[in-house]
């Protein structure tokens, strides 16, 4: 995701996720810190690709990282908090837009979507058109009793490849050029001529036209290998991690089933 208008005035237009204008907020002090957009707001956004996302506010405590698509519990102090691979919580949940990397000093804020369509982190490809469920902590995965997301579907697989054509690449560049980066998002593993193996997206302009590299897993900026226009894929998974595509409107972990 890039840039999002938002249909909330109190709001106005901002990054709604990761990009050269982020979307994530870190707190300036220790303690009595003031967020400028207070935790538990809830806003609607137009997204240019993925379309209308409902999203909340959630602050994330110090030493924690959040990959996009983590689900997290909504808690009573909107804190991020990574959902536990538990049976029958009946608890709401929601996914982040943004890769937060840790901060060991201070509290963070993103934006955690609700509704909508979006990438959902997790540990194996569940087929479209599937119900899927908890399978590791803040990891979605294949349905399994007690633990389904409900309120929520895949509808693109994470073996799911988007091509670039005619992408500008740079000899010991880190930025690609697109015409646009509709279908991609941060943490999904890139490949083509000049891009070094372990490429993922790290960061999108706020226009969606210039991409950023980093190395699997890090901040640590990626740099091509030859200059040209070239195909580059991007792939819904590193081999590692995996992104399914799920539609979801409020979703929440599955309740007592007995």
């Amino acid at each position: 995701m890039t840039a999002a208008a938002s249909l909330n005035t109190y709001i106005g237009n901002q990054a709604l996720s990761n990009s050269f204008a982020n979307g994530v907020e870190v707190a300036t002090a220790t303690s009595g810190y003031v967020p400028l957009i207070p935790v538990g707001t809830i806003a609607q956004f137009i997204d240019p690709y993925w379309g209308g996302v409902e999203a909340i506010r959630l602050s994330i405590p110090t030493s924690t990282a959040v990959r996009v698509g983590a689900i997290s519990t909504l808690q009573a102090d909107n804190s991020y908090n990574a959902v536990p691979n538990t049976a029958n919580l009946g608890q709401s949940l929601a996914f982040s837009l943004s890769d937060v990397p840790s901060n060991a000093a201070y509290v963070q804020y993103a934006w955690f979507q609700i509704a909508g369509r979006g990438p959902v982190l997790s540990g194996a490809s569940v087929a479209a058109n599937t119900a899927f469920g908890i399978t590791a902590a803040g990891t979605a995965g294949a349905n399994a009793a007690g633990k389904q997301i409900l309120n929520a579907r895949v509808q693109i697989a994470a073996t799911t490849t988007v091509v670039k054509a005619n992408t500008q690449t740079q000899n010991g560049s880190s930025f690609l050029r697109v015409t646009n980066s509709d279908g991609w998002f941060v943490g999904m593993a890139l490949s083509g001529t000049g891009i070094p193996a372990s490429t993922v997206v790290g960061s999108i302009s706020v226009d969606g036209t210039v991409v950023g590299m980093v190395q699997t897993g890090t901040t640590t900026a990626q740099n091509a290998t030859a200059t040209g226009s070239t195909s580059v894929t991007g792939t819904y998974n590193d081999g590692t991690r995996y992104w399914n595509v799920a539609t979801f409107n409020r979703p929440f972990a599955q309740g007592a089933i007995t």
